[in-house]
């Protein structure tokens, strides 16, 4: 027997879309956070949002909604300008919303607009509260606080080896004008994405065993949407750039802004290029320093001769006139005093004159021998690196084994059905593991 009134869940829906109706016919502007976003084939944009509690850890409510496929495009390319990042999960985001009921889909949110100046105050102030616990702990200025070594001539680069801002960086710095030598080697890394973080402090650990190789690190970035920068925004990849015992270079920013790791590194340029040419020009400066260094010794040496030479004859002349003025019957005595007298004033100002020109030519010999030395050590590192150039060791008879595109070091790293290139010296070979 069924009780005296009962409603079936349609009707029971259909009450409840009354209700919103009725009540809730307004726009509102909502604050809430992206947890998914996913765009249909039809073009709908769906999202679910979410509003966690004052721990950030609790979630205290939770709602879908679509942003119709007649404005969405509209929305996300003007929210992607204003605030520089993709329209994804993750962002905190002010929507202004309708409230739609439906018997069967339930309780949603329709987006009418999206206010992208809410979210670029939010990326902000993340931006700044990473900031502020790097200053709290103490680290935020340890980089910056390294000394730049005057001449920077090994670098150690964190970047994508197929970027263009990484070509662009090492032609401009082997082709500089000015043939100064550099010896720079790739430590690869992912350059946007969500391994950015994990590849990068990958490659800082790489360096960081071998840091007395290296006189600076260089982070750079070419090309890619503005968007892709937010991943640098990250507290444990600022953290370990700040705390690192080598100065760090960044070239990964934007004519508009700067990321955290900009802010914590020893210098941040906005292009690789703009890298490469602040490294040429502090060589430049240091060979002038070097050059008009030269020349001032061989002015002192000069000088110094030049003054003593004029003190000895000085001295000749008044001994002349002495020798004029003195007692005729003590002449012959006086001759042979005074061509003593002469043949030591020149025995020394000769004496003086080989000291100065050794010492000249001793300065400009170190000088050309600390060069030499230099010259000698850049050329046995790049030899040293050339050894170890895969194509060279390709050419000594060996070979390498490729499985998408890692290299084969153990045969548990392959199984039955797998493709392996196999590349030589001249040419490669395809297999299949059977």
């Amino acid at each position: 027997m069924l009780p005296v009134e009962t409603l079936s869940l349609y009707e029971l829906n259909g009450l409840v879309r009354e209700i919103v109706e009725i009540n809730l016919t307004d726009y509102y502007w909502v604050r809430a956070e992206l947890s998914e976003v996913r765009v249909s084939q039809k073009g709908h944009c769906f999202v679910e949002l979410i509003e966690y509690d004052a721990s950030e850890k609790v979630v205290i409510a939770k709602a879908r909604a679509v942003i119709m496929r007649n404005i969405y495009p509209l929305l996300k390319v003007n929210f992607e300008e204003t605030t520089g990042q993709p329209f994804t999960a993750g962002l905190k985001v002010l929507l202004q919303v309708s409230v739609s009921f439906s018997e069967v889909y339930g309780y949603s949110l329709i987006v009418q607009d999206i206010d992208p100046e809410y979210t670029l105050g939010s990326i902000i102030q993340k931006r700044k509260e990473i900031w502020e616990r790097l200053q709290r702990e103490g680290v935020a200025e340890m980089n910056k606080e390294l000394e730049l070594p005057s001449l920077v001539q090994r670098i150690a680069v964190i970047s994508s080896p197929t970027a263009a801002g990484y070509e662009d960086f090492c032609h401009q710095l082997d082709s500089n004008v000015q043939g100064f030598r550099f010896v720079h080697r790739l430590f690869p890394a992912m350059m946007q994405g969500d391994e950015v973080e994990k590849t990068v402090i990958g490659a800082l650990e790489q360096i960081a065993a071998t840091q007395d190789d290296w006189d600076a690190v260089v982070i750079i970035r070419g090309g890619g949407a503005v968007s892709d920068l937010n991943v640098f925004d990250s507290y444990a990849l600022a953290n370990n750039c700040a705390q690192f015992p080598l100065p760090i270079l960044t070239g990964i920013g934007h004519e508009r802004d700067i990321c955290v790791l900009d802010m914590v590194a020893n210098r941040h340029l906005k292009t690789p290029t703009a890298v490469a040419v602040f490294l040429i020009e502090r060589m430049q400066v240091q060979s002038m320093r070097l050059a008009t260094l030269e020349a001032t010794l061989q002015d002192k040496a000069e000088g110094l001769f030049n003054e003593k030479n004029e003190v000895l004859q000085h001295f000749v002349q008044r001994l002349s006139v002495v020798r004029r003025s003195y007692v005729p019957n003590h002449r012959q005595q006086l001759d042979y005093k005074f061509s003593r007298i002469c043949a030591l004033v020149t025995h020394r100002v000769e004496m003086q004159r080989a000291r100065m020109m050794t010492l000249s030519d001793n300065v400009v010999k170190a000088l050309g021998h600390r060069l030499e030395r230099e010259k000698k050590r850049m050329q046995l590192m790049e030899s040293v690196m050339n050894a170890y150039d895969p194509v060279n060791v390709l050419k000594k008879g060996y070979s390498i084994t490729m499985k998408d595109g890692k290299a084969v070091t153990d045969d548990r790293q392959v199984k039955a059905g797998d493709v392996l290139v196999t590349y030589l010296k001249d040419g490669e070979i395809t297999s299949i593991v059977k």
